[in-house]
């Protein structure tokens, strides 16, 4: 892990009841859209549908260094916790000002309308979120507080050896993490697909071949990832528990569905034909290549 960055959420509330979310750290593709409004909508309570989001953009949003370490849901989750909480505070007092009982639950436009005599103005909230780091030691390397969180999974895997060619065929992968209380279960086990699906490439096909210098299959024709055949049924499973410093009981998954498909298919081998391998990938050749030593009738 690398010292951790600052996330930075704003939420502008207006008139009609719309609410604008801008934010410096979102995923591509994983469902943090989904997440963020979510998070603000429940904070706020609205409807998430109300809540429109503002990508990452040089013109409009804060400067952030990119999204690693599966950092969206915890740390952007907790900034746009606090943005929508700012906001929300800063509503309620227009709600006072207005005459408004507190313990009424007015919309957003009523309060604009007691308070101004006219549906117009917004009000904005905005936070940071920096979780607490201590730098590992130069002479162990450890430290008491590396990362607010830990990421848990783990991977069964089900193979077919042919042990003529070597040849691996994937047939099932079953993926089971923790990620606190999900946000968004369907979107969280997509993820796990997602996570899978990316380490099987790197686990039976992908690799860099360099010569003198020079990448010498640099295209998706030479360099192979998982085509639709390639990949397994695939179940997978959130272990629920509450991360209890994470917005909602939430943290980060990305890697969880990653780490262990190498290990567990490489083990489904070896379970399978009996022969151990421990580099990657695990090309038909290296197979083979293990099975024929094994036999006693090494390939030359």
């Amino acid at each position: 892990m690398i010292a951790p960055t600052a996330s930075v959420a704003i939420v502008n509330i207006n008139a009609d009841g719309s609410v604008v979310l801008c934010m410096n750290t979102v995923d591509m593709g994983q469902g943090s859209d989904t997440a963020m409004a979510q998070i603000a909508a429940e904070t706020l309570d609205v409807d998430a549908q109300a809540i429109t989001i503002i990508h990452p953009d040089t013109d409009l949003t804060p400067f952030d260094v990119g999204t690693l370490g599966s950092r969206s849901t915890f740390h952007m989750g907790h900034a746009v916790r606090l943005a929508a909480q700012d906001a929300r505070a800063k509503l309620e007092v227009l709600a006072a000002e207005a005459g408004l009982p507190p313990e009424t639950n007015y919309g957003a436009s009523e309060i604009f309308k007691r308070r101004y005599g006219m549906q117009a103005g917004n009000v904005i909230g905005s936070a940071t979120y920096i979780p607490s780091y201590q730098a590992p030691d130069k002479n162990t390397g450890l430290s008491d507080d590396v990362t607010p969180f830990w990421m848990v999974g783990g991977t069964g895997a089900e193979v077919e050896v042919d042990t003529e060619t070597g040849q691996v065929r994937v047939t099932r992968l079953v993926n089971v993490a923790d990620c606190g209380t999900p946000i968004n279960p369907d979107i969280a086990c997509s993820q796990l697909s997602g996570a899978a699906i990316m380490a099987l490439g790197a686990t039976l096909f992908e690799k860099m071949e360099v010569e003198h210098g020079q990448v010498t299959n640099a295209s998706l024709a030479d360099y192979k990832i998982p085509a639709m055949h390639d990949i397994p049924a695939l179940h997978n499973e959130l272990v629920r528990a509450k991360q209890q410093n994470g917005p909602f009981g939430a943290k980060g998954l990305g890697e969880s569905g990653s780490f262990a498909v190498a290990p567990a298919v490489a083990n489904a081998i070896d379970d399978a034909v009996g022969v151990r391998l421990t580099s990657l990938p695990l090309t038909p050749e290296a197979v083979l290549r293990a099975i024929r030593a094994k036999a006693g009738a090494p390939i030359g």
